[in-house]
């Protein structure tokens, strides 16, 4: 029988994608994660991360075996939930707003482990990129992108991302890579938007700012599509680190303008403050804050 140890570190490597930020979030030293995780393999007799010095990617049978492995981590933390749920059984339902462009494939399993966590909460999930009311339209949660306007509701911070410009081999190999962001204005762009959005992307920190102008080739409302139409060659895009790290690490995606790093976009769960926060509404903005990153990182290592 595999070591349930062993299981719960290989999972805590994938959510966190390295051994060393395994290490750090669990407190744990790194030899001693590499060394479980290397006996869970010779246990089982596969192989289930592919290891070199720049980058950790999941196997097939890796993939499938780390899904077992979050559902036996999501077992354990319904059984505590019990425990501390004895008292107030969280129940009802729960109407979230979430961003078009966000993966509806790491939503979708984000909302099966939260509903396998809380059997007797029932979720209307709705994708739109619409200024929802959330008390006019009966929404309890928006998630939202900042910087927020000030009003009367509670914004609370689920996680950052570092966005960067990124373009294929091939894109480059054509038309070669801007050397300023001036030249960008010569370049195709994908854009990440809606029909609202300018071709337009906000290059620099600080003092050191500048909005940089493209030639839009395409625009849709996906981060996936906006990542497939990079990888074939229709121009450069803006990505968050985390979405195309497997890329970047393979080289079939490669970063432009690093030199002009771009301010970290902040994704908030925003609710209505004319009510005490509901224990539901706690317990979804919890369990979005803690697993968001670790789905996000198994689409990615799978692909």
């Amino acid at each position: 029988m595999p070591d349930l140890n062993g299981m719960m570190l290989f999972a805590a490597v994938v959510r966190a994608k390295g051994f060393s930020q395994a290490a750090r979030d669990i407190g744990q030293p790194k030899s001693t994660i590499s060394r479980k995780v290397a006996q869970l393999e010779e246990q089982l007799g596969v192989r289930l991360l592919q290891r070199d010095t720049r980058n950790l990617s999941l196997t097939q049978v890796g993939a499938l075996f780390f899904q077992h492995c979050d559902s036996i981590s999501h077992e354990i933390e319904a059984a505590k939930a019990i425990i501390e749920n004895t008292h107030t059984d969280i129940s009802g339902s729960l109407r979230i707003a979430i961003p078009v462009s966000f993966s509806q494939d790491v939503i979708g399993h984000l909302c099966s482990s939260f509903m396998r966590l809380y059997p007797n909460i029932e979720l209307d999930i709705q994708f739109t990129d619409n200024d929802v009311g959330l008390v006019g339209e009966g929404y309890d949660i928006a998630i939202k992108y900042g910087p927020l306007q000030s009003s009367d509701l509670v914004a609370r911070l689920l996680f950052e991302r570092q966005p960067i410009l990124v373009a294929s081999p091939g894109y480059i190999k054509k038309h070669n890579s801007p050397a300023t962001p001036q030249e960008l204005a010569q370049h195709n762009g994908i854009l990440l938007g809606t029909t609202l959005s300018a071709p337009i992307w906000p290059l620099g920190k600080g003092n050191r700012k500048m909005m940089a102008t493209f030639k839009r080739k395409v625009r849709v409302n996906s981060a996936s599509m906006v990542k497939r139409l990079a990888l074939d060659d229709y121009g450069i895009a803006m990505l968050s680190n985390t979405s195309c790290k497997q890329e970047l690490a393979s080289g079939s995606l490669v970063p432009i303008l690093q030199e002009w790093p771009m301010e970290s976009f902040k994704v908030y769960g925003v609710y209505s403050s004319r009510r005490q926060l509901a224990s539901n509404i706690s317990a979804f903005l919890d369990f979005f804050t803690k697993r968001y990153t670790s789905q996000e990182s198994l689409h990615s290592m799978m692909g």
